[in-house]
């Protein structure tokens, strides 16, 4: 029997994903131009381990402590938006604020959706 594809997944939710592992990789770069060689490396993998541990407390979808929207978008906002700040001082400016401003709106849209 073939699998099934998820009824409740749509593009929103691809987006959505795709701005969770921007998120990481951005750290990752934004660690790495605040400090320069294996420290910045190792900073921005500490940076992005943060962020796993945070989203998977209580913004992932399985989450046993999940927050309720829209205490979850504002915790998602307030998230994004340090994440632009920590890539705007590691020298990511332009990157930053793309990703905040195309995050915030996926994940405005699927609260719009949700509601």
């Amino acid at each position: 029997m073939p699998p099934t594809k998820p009824e409740d997944v749509g593009i929103l939710d691809a987006l959505a994903f795709m701005c969770e592992l921007a998120m990481l990789v951005l750290l990752l770069f934004a660690g790495h131009g605040l400090v320069g060689g294996w420290q910045g490396w190792a900073l921005g993998a500490f940076l992005a381990f943060v962020a796993i541990g945070i989203w998977f407390q209580w913004m992932a979808p399985t989450s046993m402590r999940r927050l309720d929207n829209p205490t979850r978008f504002v915790v998602q906002v307030m998230m994004f938006s340090t994440v632009a700040l920590y890539a705007a001082a590691g020298g990511l400016v332009w990157w930053g604020i793309g990703f905040a401003l195309i995050a915030i709106a996926v994940f405005g849209g699927i609260v719009r959706r949700d509601a």
